[in-house]
């Protein structure tokens, strides 16, 4: 805090004075094209087109338009003395202007000073009381200034010190309040006074004052003050105290919630739907605050009972959801017991309140569409909500635009004021965050936006986000893939071939592949039945054979479910009796009542539609086997390399490796590329999801030809 004493009446005059030298400086550095390319970096910066940009922005671009001719000390003061009003940042349009313009001043035009109404007043009152000096003492003005202008040449200005010493000189002492409002009328270029303007206002009174008549000298009220103050009549002002200052200011000038406005007392109909969304949100189980006051379980207690319950529920005027007086009273008067009236049915109460989680006596109708809860109930907005003004829409619309332009992250800014999470800060930290994020506004702009985001518990920072940082939804990777195989699912597959429903051929598939990876399905089935009632259900029975790795197609699976279904359960399959067929390969049921009974164990073929050929491709087949005879295993020892290439010794290679086998002994001449795409066709096994060529097979087909060939001996 200053003292008077230490105040320094010409601090002004000497940072526009420093202003008017530096941009003297940048005037005779900076020619027409470099100023219009300066004007064009700055307006760059300024996205909402406000006239103002940031101090650092400013500064940045004018330090690189100048190169080195002013310090940062020296633009970080043309910065400061060209702020805006607001505080908002710099204006540059101004800077600009003095800097572009031809004339001698800070401003190259002198700077248009208005004042306001009450300024205006009070500045006639002060002229009238020079004029009414002048007037009564008989003294001229023009002589003492037009002595310094011949002298100093400044063309009709003296200097603020002069034209202090001047009117001091005459007798004529101002105040501070009335001094500074005389300059700021009549100054010009920050530290000299038009005394000429100032003349022709006094000239002006000094007649209007003539023209009333002679001046009474032995009239106290003539006779000026020592000391010319002015001070205006108070005016009546019957809004005050009855008008929001906030709204007529159209910014925040204290908050409190004793000072907003008492809400009207809600109808019931709303008060029901406001109490069952602060259950709902809460998730209160009302009933059994009330059934601790009611001991005999018949469904009434006391209205004082009733209110404590209430109180305890968090619905009072000291709690979250605060009710008046006049709405508690319009709650026991509903439920009020018709014969004793100081009686409150609160089981009806509950009940009421509980539906906006189910619907009482559901088991009577199951099929009852129940929606929790109900759309009334969710459409409800938060107390407090007013909506905004068309300068908070603007706004939100620019702030948006400069977000997505520089790429801000918001978000985190508004989270850091908000330790509890719970989506909403003070009114008063809404500038700071903004501020934070690099999105300067004014207090006009935070007013219109604290009144159309805020609500009873702050500012509701959520929803301000989804308007100005609105995010696109992203769908998960779970819902996805639901589409997709939904989309797979709907698709319509290719028709079933013949083979695939019949029962035989399926079965025959199923237990090869049984018998080759010797499986047990019954361990797979059995962990869906829980209850050992040996049936499940089709899904189930579906998720067993593919648990088991059984590979068969929908149609052969649909097959099996419809053979294997329950007798009385259509919609179950009896997995024991499938189980059980099956596992005949390796056993027969029963077996002890047929004791002299030879089981046989199952071998499954390998034939299947991979390896069919027809009649043309048989006699094409048998035709290369006959060439090939001749070159059997114990003639051309084919089996060897046959043999390297099978280093797991499984008896089957691929069809490279058989065409590489048989280019060794000089045998791929001997059949065509058609014979030898039929011959891998013939010996042809599916392992995994690769087809190879059973060679054991091909070598025994050559070894019983050649042993089984005419021999003609002449």
């Amino acid at each position: 805090m200053k003292l008077p004493c230490q105040e320094n009446p010409t601090a002004e005059n000497d940072r526009a004075l420093l202003a008017w030298k530096l941009c003297t400086r940048i005037r005779a550095t900076l020619d027409r094209y470099h100023a219009q390319d300066l004007r064009n970096c700055l307006r760059r910066h300024d996205l909402c087109s406000s006239g103002t940009v940031q101090g650092y922005d400013f500064a940045r671009t004018v330090a690189g338009a100048l190169r080195g001719c002013l310090s940062e000390n020296e633009i970080c003061h043309l910065a400061e003395y060209f702020r805006s009003p607001d505080g908002g940042g710099v204006a540059y349009g101004l800077f600009l202007d003095v800097v572009a313009g031809e004339d001698e001043g800070v401003g190259g035009k002198e700077l248009e000073r208005t004042l306001s109404v009450s300024e205006h007043r009070r500045l006639s009152l002060v002229l009238m009381e020079i004029a009414q000096a002048l007037r009564f003492r008989e003294q001229v003005l023009r002589p003492y200034f037009e002595d310094y202008d011949l002298i100093a040449g400044n063309g009709g200005s003296v200097t603020l010190a002069y034209f202090k010493r001047v009117l001091y000189f005459l007798g004529i002492t101002l105040r501070k309040p009335e001094f500074t409002l005389l300059a700021k009328r009549f100054m010009v270029g920050h530290y000299r006074i038009d005394y000429e303007a100032f003349i022709e206002e006094i000239d002006g009174l000094l007649r209007y004052l003539d023209g009333r008549g002679p001046i009474d000298r032995e009239c106290d009220g003539e006779v000026p003050a020592k000391i010319v103050a002015v001070e205006l009549p108070k005016v009546d002002r019957p809004e005050v105290g009855t008008v929001d200052l906030a709204k007529v200011l159209q910014k925040d000038t204290a908050y409190h919630p004793c000072l907003a406005p008492s809400r009207q007392e809600r109808d019931f109909r709303t008060l029901m739907l406001r109490i069952q969304r602060y259950v709902w949100e809460n998730r209160v189980r009302i009933r059994e605050f009330f059934e601790q006051y009611d001991t005999f379980q018949c469904g009434l207690i006391s209205r004082s009972q009733f209110v404590r319950a209430m109180d305890a529920v968090g619905l009072s005027g000291l709690h979250r959801m605060p009710l008046t007086d006049g709405e508690v009273r319009s709650v026991c008067d509903r439920y009020g017991d018709a014969r004793d009236v100081n009686r409150i049915r609160w089981d009806r109460f509950t009940d009421d309140v509980d539906e906006v989680f189910t619907v009482k006596n559901l088991d009577r109708g199951a099929f009852l569409e129940v929606e929790s809860p109900s759309e009334e109930v969710r459409g409800l907005e938060r107390e407090g909500c007013r909506e905004g003004r068309d300068l908070a829409k603007e706004l939100v619309d620019c702030i948006r635009t400069l977000v997505a332009a520089r790429r801000v992250l918001i978000e985190p800014v508004f989270k850091d004021f908000d330790p509890h999470r719970n989506g909403h800060i003070s009114r008063s930290q809404v500038g700071e965050a903004l501020s934070m994020a690099g999105v300067f506004i004014t207090e006009e702009q935070r007013y219109a936006l604290n009144e159309r985001y805020s609500d009873d518990l702050g500012f509701n920072y959520v929803n301000f986000l989804k308007d100005v940082d609105p995010c696109p939804k992203i769908a998960s990777a779970y819902e996805e893939m639901q589409d997709r195989l939904a989309k797979i699912n709907a698709d319509a597959g290719p028709e079933p071939h013949p083979h695939e429903q019949d029962i035989v051929r399926v079965l025959a598939k199923v237990k090869g592949q049984v018998v080759r990876r010797r499986l047990r399905i019954v361990d797979y089935m059995r962990g869906f039945d829980s209850m050992n009632h040996h049936r499940i259900t089709c899904d189930q029975f579906r998720r067993g054979l593919a648990t088991a790795s059984i590979d068969l197609s929908p149609t052969e699976v649909g097959t099996l479910a419809r053979i294997f279904k329950t007798p009385l359960h259509h919609d179950t399959v009896d997995y024991k009796r499938f189980c059980d067929t099956v596992a005949e390969v390796d056993y027969q049921c029963n077996l002890e009542k047929a004791p002299r009974l030879v089981p046989l164990r199952h071998f499954p073929s390998e034939d299947g539609p991979h390896n069919h050929l027809n009649f043309e491709e048989r006699t094409i087949v048998s035709k290369a086997l006959q060439r090939l005879a001749r070159q059997a295993d114990v003639v051309s020892n084919l089996s060897a390399p046959l043999r390297d290439f099978d280093r797991n010794h499984l008896g089957v290679v691929n069809r490279n490796q058989l065409i590489r086998a048989m280019a060794t002994r000089e045998l791929h001449n001997a059949v065509s590329s058609r014979e030898f795409e039929l011959l891998c066709k013939c010996f042809g096994v599916e392992i995994g999801h690769r087809r190879e060529v059973n060679y054991r097979a091909l070598l025994a087909a050559l070894d019983y030809l050649y042993a089984n060939r005419e021999n003609h001996p002449f």
